[in-house]
């Protein structure tokens, strides 16, 4: 499939998600001057994807970073920023706990190796426990999924922030 079928694919299983997990990991880092644009028009994409959806975040980000995005504080976490607070992370860990037997998006962008067991094994794991999870990793070079989870995930290889960006792009009729 290439990335614009995914996308398709993406919004229908959001469509009928009823939660919705996002990872936001380092290819969401604050850059120079076009790619902070890049970035905004992403986090849009992602935001509007989002609208109306019983959906949490968790990113690996700041939580200044993370806001700045446009996203909410009270649907998200930063468990590396200093600011976390154990009310916060328990907030996470009860909407993940309300996953189960639920169907459930996971959609893992731009999380590489740097901290694996804040995004990348928890969803690997949350998918392969829920019979109604599916998970969607996007990465430029660690995309790859496990043989356990090949029926219930795509692998994307593209840089996550353009692959979310070309959902805006795609909806006022270019296509990447």
């Amino acid at each position: 499939m290439d990335n614009s079928e995914i996308r398709k694919e993406i919004q229908e299983e959001v469509r009928k998600a009823e939660k919705i997990l996002v990872g936001i990991g380092a290819e969401w880092k604050r850059g120079d001057e076009d790619r902070e644009e890049q970035i905004r028009r992403a986090s849009k994409a992602l935001r509007e994807l989002l609208e109306g959806k019983d959906a949490f975040i968790i990113s690996t980000l700041t939580l200044g970073e993370m806001e700045d995005r446009g996203f909410e504080k009270e649907h998200m976490v930063a468990p590396l920023d200093v600011s976390l607070t154990e009310e916060q992370w328990n907030g996470y860990t009860g909407w993940l706990a309300g996953t189960l037997n639920r169907t459930t998006v996971l959609l893992e962008l731009g999380e590489g190796f740097a901290h694996p067991s804040l995004i990348r094994w928890p969803f690997e794991r949350t998918a392969a426990i829920n019979r109604k999870a599916r998970l969607y990793r996007v990465h430029k070079t660690f995309y790859q999924i496990t043989e356990e989870l090949k029926e219930k995930a795509a692998a994307v290889k593209a840089d996550s922030v353009g692959f979310m960006e070309g959902f805006g792009e795609e909806e006022h009729g270019s296509d990447q």
